[in-house]
């Protein structure tokens, strides 16, 4: 049976991280149990198999199609193809507000609604990557969030990075292979670029508590990526903020990272 001490020590202190609020004993038991809950991957888009395009709703947002099919959203109806979408908000002294997230306050309000309307395809189809964020779909399945392809990275030498992996790996997540890839993803520890990966599986890499025999760890062991040599910008590091490591340390009893060396800006 694996335990977390059988982890790779920069990836033990991920783990650790991500679950810190859960306690060290989950975390030690969600390695445990890792070979009974296998990680999963992403399910294939609904849908028949083709490219797919987006084309102009009636209303005003662009909607990913497949072989002449609306990928979002719910029912067919005559009218069109339902569309639902689900809303929350806090309510503060000066008015409803966006939950940004962090810390919830015991006194705090919530409120929700939930919209639904019709859409009716207008346009011809276009490529999706002209489409820029606010006027695509946000209704449908989640899943559909990471078909669309990312937007240009914010800084010229990962916009450099990110072509040279689709030259050498394909523009698609070089993990799932199901979504457009977004993310450069590096090696926290070394900084070595490990591959291209869709809004998904960045999300989710590192919570994933298998020491090997998985995807997702077998992707960190072996990135796809490793021989290619780039090294992520150190100016764009992760680099958390002092009260989420005082928190952290609170919540497990110690530094996960402690003693652990990790790529710094000098002074």
């Amino acid at each position: 049976m694996p335990t977390l001490d059988d982890m790779p020590p920069y990836r033990r202190a991920k783990l650790l991280w991500r679950w810190a609020h859960q306690g060290l004993p989950f975390v030690e038991q969600l390695v445990a149990d890792a070979d009974e809950y296998p990680c999963r991957m992403p399910a294939a888009l609904p849908g028949p198999p083709g490219s797919t395009f987006a084309a102009l709703g009636d209303d005003g947002r662009h909607h990913l199609v497949r072989a002449g099919h609306l990928l979002c959203g719910d029912q067919q109806s005559p009218a069109g193809r339902t569309h639902r979408q689900h809303y929350s908000w806090v309510e503060s002294p000066s008015g409803p507000r966006e939950w940004m997230g962090g810390r919830v306050d015991d006194g705090i309000v919530w409120g929700s609604a939930e919209v639904t309307w019709t859409v009716r395809l207008l346009g011809p189809c276009t490529d999706p990557g002209l489409v820029s964020r606010r006027e695509r779909c946000i209704a449908g399945h989640y899943s559909l969030l990471h078909s669309w392809p990312p937007p240009p990275a914010r800084t010229a030498s990962v916009r450099r990075m990110r072509a040279a992996l689709v030259d050498a790996l394909g523009p698609d997540c070089h993990l799932c292979g199901r979504y457009p890839g977004a993310m450069v993803d590096h090696d926290h520890e070394t900084g070595l670029v490990r591959g291209l990966l869709c809004g998904l599986c960045n999300r989710v890499l590192e919570e994933c508590p298998h020491v090997s025999g998985c995807p997702r760890a077998d992707y960190q062991l072996s990135p796809p990526a490793a021989g290619l040599g780039l090294v992520y910008p150190l100016g764009d590091e992760w680099r958390p903020r002092d009260s989420t490591r005082r928190r952290v340390i609170e919540q497990l009893g110690f530094d996960p990272f402690k003693g652990l060396p990790t790529r710094r800006m000098p002074g």
